[in-house]
């Protein structure tokens, strides 16, 4: 997947990947001892500095290192060393054959879940990786979560006896999988809450990996309950901040809420002006997108009008809110978070496959869903998560984060 041209590798590993998503992928390993390799330069033009660089913006990873020729430069250096340390850690822990290997099937329905029809693939092919045993991973793409698709793929992922199955669908195409399918092997879904399939009759195969924003929303009201503080709601014109909006809205009825679109996110002004006269002792509940959160808060400095806290659930958990607004203004964020510090085995990934398991949590949950399974396969199993599975639903350790030295860490709020 990451080969790039004028690369020979002699290695005893074999990965039979497919660059299309749209067909399925197998990554197998070999039966046969654990492999040398080396990394040959067959280009006659030298690599200049920011034609590494570009290499590793690319991703071709074996390409940057067949051209670093003792390159004087630190950043470089320190990424050739990285890169260096993880492909000699990937080619010991391959060692076993592929008969006692773990059998796992990605159902993606490409056209509904966008971007993560390829980062999800990432992250399971990383926790394998950095597991350290055999397996085999195929990829199966419904293109839509239409019932005929959807329907089609599981029984071919059913005919080939997959023993686990991840699926990447949205609660519409659980609905269709339920009353059409009968999943009869495990089936992990890490971006459903089993609490958005209680319409559903309970299926002892079927395991949930999504956040608990009724768990979040939870300990935002009584966050605001124990200072005091009213609570406004900004909630996002998108599917999930309106689902989140009316969690809170559900759970206490005295609040402020305001439909955000990007019009109104980019001119704050109109809405401010509206709600001014309180906005300045409540806690303003951010149901919006990391862009649109981004904007609206500045605006709100700068009119100086700053709420007691500017509070939100795992939707806005990522640093790239931080970057968005000026670091005095960050001082008043606090998010509920769910995902933990992560695995040095894993954490290397993400600069190597560009897989994020620090701030994603579809690539966080999915990654967990096989680490729950795997100690369940493998009883000797270190496991890379502490989380566990309660009524086949994943119990996270939600902490609200504050801003420190423009980094998110976990806060005790009184």
């Amino acid at each position: 997947m990451y080969c790039a041209k004028n690369i020979i590798i002699k290695s005893l590993l074999i990965f039979s990947i497919s660059l299309n998503i749209s067909t399925a992928r197998d990554y197998k390993m070999s039966p046969l001892p654990s492999p040398t390799q080396e990394v040959m330069d067959t280009s006659i033009k030298k690599c200049s500095k920011s034609c590494l660089n570009r290499l590793i913006d690319d991703e071709k990873v074996f390409s940057f290192i067949s051209s670093f020729k003792n390159m004087k430069d630190e950043k470089l250096m320190e990424k050739y060393k990285h890169i260096s340390d993880v492909l000699d850690l990937e080619t010991k822990i391959i060692t076993l054959d592929l008969e006692s290997g773990l059998k796992i099937a990605l159902l993606i329905p490409q056209k509904n879940i966008g971007r993560y029809s390829s980062t999800s693939a990432d992250a399971i092919i990383s926790y394998l990786i950095a597991y350290g045993k055999n397996f085999k991973f195929k990829v199966f793409d419904s293109v839509n979560e239409e019932i005929p698709n959807l329907k089609n793929t599981y029984e071919k992922i059913k005919q080939e006896e997959y023993d686990l199955t991840i699926a990447i669908i949205t609660p519409n195409g659980l609905a269709n999988l339920l009353q059409n399918v009968n999943i009869t092997s495990p089936m992990f879904i890490p971006t459903i809450n089993k609490t958005q399939a209680t319409r559903f009759s309970p299926n002892k195969n079927i395991f949930f990996g999504g956040i608990d924003y009724d768990k979040q929303i939870d300990m935002i009201i009584a966050l605001a309950d124990s200072k005091k503080s009213p609570i406004i709601s900004l909630n996002d014109s998108g599917a999930v901040g309106k689902m989140i909006g009316d969690i809170l809205k559900s759970k206490k009825q005295d609040i402020t809420q305001e439909s955000i679109d990007t019009k109104k996110s980019t001119n704050f002004s109109p809405t401010l002006t509206k709600m001014r006269g309180s906005i300045k002792r409540s806690m303003v509940v951010l149901n919006t997108s990391i862009i649109k959160s981004g904007l609206i808060v500045p605006q709100i400095g700068n009119a100086m009008a700053m709420p007691n806290a500017f509070l939100s659930t795992q939707i806005n958990y990522n640093p790239s809110l931080l970057s968005l607004m000026p670091l005095e203004d960050t001082k008043k964020i606090f998010i509920v978070n769910a995902i933990n510090p992560i695995h040095p085995n894993l954490l290397i990934f993400n600069d190597i496959l560009s897989v994020d398991f620090q701030y994603d949590w579809v690539n966080y949950a999915t990654a967990l869903s096989i680490d729950i399974f795997m100690s369940q396969y493998d009883k000797k199993n270190q496991r890379f998560f502490s989380e566990s599975l309660q009524d086949n639903q994943v119990i996270y350790n939600d902490r609200f984060y504050g801003v420190k030295d423009s980094h998110f860490v976990p806060v005790k709020l009184k």
